[in-house]
């Protein structure tokens, strides 16, 4: 027979000598390398999905540039026509820097490899935490492969890698009662990304159910001081407490989520929605699993998190790596039972003895993923890296055919053509809006929906803010009013975006 542990004992048990070597190749070390591999392909496809599908990572490079240009952060719109001077928070101020400079060294490539890095190491992390926890391999893996279905859907290279990074450090620190160790945490996450609330929700909750398990108020002492700590950290950034009013300012909003895809709820008819789908279901079961144990501290956690990847797609990430350590106990424990009575030889048995035997491979790195780095980076591998946003999602050969008229002009745009425009462009482009809702605010955002959409009031939008040129999809409402109007003259259409002018 098998020989079999209780989780407790795994969790308490080493999961690798400790003076394992540095130089040994590990298990964790191959899921790294295939990650980053995958990240990288995933961005070079030209299908459309990738790193690079959100040309908000060319605003946040541009930001960048006006930081390392002036030494210092914008407290005003450097990017539009509509609210030029109008005061703004550049709240990923430190992320957009190192966009920048990675851009300025190497062009997209550093900017792909870095965040494509983020993921990897983010995914890792969560790994360790679940052999941590007393996670088998077999269990882990299978995890790891739903949460990157799940996730892949926000794999963008934008600031908010960072918040899954930091997320799943968090719950490491949590797990291992760490907790100043938040505090410089949160410091630096506030100045990468808004979303170090996420963070301060985490502590939150999982104080909460501390408390609950021991029934006592000295936990809610212990989290709330460190949460208080961890927000008065927060405070350190540019922008000081009027970041975070401006942050629940717009939390607040509702009209957003009427606006903004990401900001909507799940659509389940999509494959990647069926691993988090299937992510879901089983965090709801090992919730109440926790909960008939008085094990409330990641039972509320994966609930609160469960919550808002209902109401979000944007948080799906956050509920996958605080739900994957507590989900991988849950389910090595079952499967421990399941394959205690098997025989030795049997599939069962040679199944538990790799998913068990592996462990430690999947507990450490070594050297060898900074060498996959090194060598991505720095080696000339042939690889046909990307110097601009892809084809496939940006009229990238249309706008460089009429970069003349499109520089020189006020134009009106979409959203996402925007923030390639300035990435184009700045600073001599401005733009009627882009990705910035939190900034152009609900009735600007309306206008523009309207005026895209061929509205009664495009007209009174377009002569208020004095647009001279028009560059939308070809299929849109204002594309066609458009054409039929003496006042405006078709430049181009090329069948994905049409070009207008108006008459003198």
């Amino acid at each position: 027979m098998i020989e079999t542990r209780a989780i407790s004992d795994l969790v308490e048990a080493p999961v690798l000598p400790l003076r394992a070597s540095f130089w040994k190749p590990s298990l964790a070390d191959c899921l790294f390398a295939a990650l980053m591999i995958w990240l990288i392909l995933f961005s070079l496809s030209g299908t459309g999905i990738g790193l690079l599908e959100d040309s908000g990572t060319g605003y946040h490079i541009r930001t960048g540039d006006y930081i390392l240009d002036h030494h210092s952060v914008p407290h005003t719109d450097i990017f539009s026509f509509t609210k030029p001077g109008e005061p703004w928070f550049a709240w990923e101020w430190l992320a957009s820097i190192m966009y920048s400079a990675l851009f300025r060294w190497s062009s997209m490539k550093g900017v792909v490899l870095i965040s494509a890095a983020i993921i990897a190491l983010s995914i890792v992390i969560v790994m360790f935490h679940m052999i941590r926890r007393g996670s088998n391999a077999l269990v882990a893996l299978f995890l790891i492969h739903l949460a990157v279905g799940a996730s892949s859907i926000h794999f963008l290279a934008r600031p908010h890698l960072f918040t899954i990074l930091f997320a799943a450090v968090t719950m490491r620190l949590l797990d291992d009662d760490r907790l100043w160790w938040l505090i410089p945490l949160t410091a630096l996450w506030a100045n990468l990304h808004g979303g170090f609330v996420a963070g301060l929700m985490c502590i939150a909750a999982f104080g909460i159910g501390r408390a609950i398990e021991k029934s006592s108020f000295q936990p809610l002492l212990r989290y709330g001081g460190i949460g208080l700590a961890c927000l008065g950290a927060s405070v350190l950034n540019p922008y000081g407490i009027r970041e975070h009013l401006h942050i629940l300012e717009f939390l607040r909003e509702k009209w957003i989520v009427d606006l903004v895809e990401e900001y909507q709820s799940p659509r389940f008819h999509s494959a990647g929605a069926l691993y988090f789908e299937i992510l879901l279901v089983m965090a709801l079961l090992i919730s109440g699993w926790l909960i008939s144990r008085k094990r409330f501290a990641h039972a509320l956690v994966m609930l609160l998190w469960a919550h808002y990847a209902l109401v979000s797609v944007r948080h799906i990430p956050i509920f996958v790596v605080v739900a994957l350590p507590p989900l991988a106990e849950a389910l090595t424990e079952l499967w421990n039972k399941f394959t205690a009575r098997s025989h030795a030889r049997s599939a069962l048995g040679v199944l538990a003895k790799l998913a068990d035997d592996h462990r430690p491979g999947l507990a450490r790195i070594s050297v060898w993923s900074a060498v996959v780095m090194a060598v991505l980076m720095f080696a000339p591998l042939g690889i046909a890296w990307p110097t601009d946003f892809p084809e496939t999602s940006y009229p990238t050969a249309f706008v460089t055919r009429h970069a003349d008229l499109i520089s020189q002009s006020r134009i009106f745009a979409t959203d996402r053509w925007s923030d390639y425009l300035t990435f184009r462009f700045y600073p001599r482009q401005r733009i009627f809006i882009d990705g910035r809702g939190d900034f152009f605010g609900e009735r600007l955002s309306k206008d523009y929906f309207s005026a895209l959409n061929g509205g009664k009031d495009w007209k009174q939008t377009l002569d208020r803010y004095d647009v001279g040129v028009v560059m939308v999809p070809t299929p849109s409402g204002l594309a066609s009013i458009l054409r039929e109007r003496n006042d405006w003259r078709l430049i181009d259409d090329d069948g994905t975006a049409a070009l207008f002018e108006r008459r003198q």
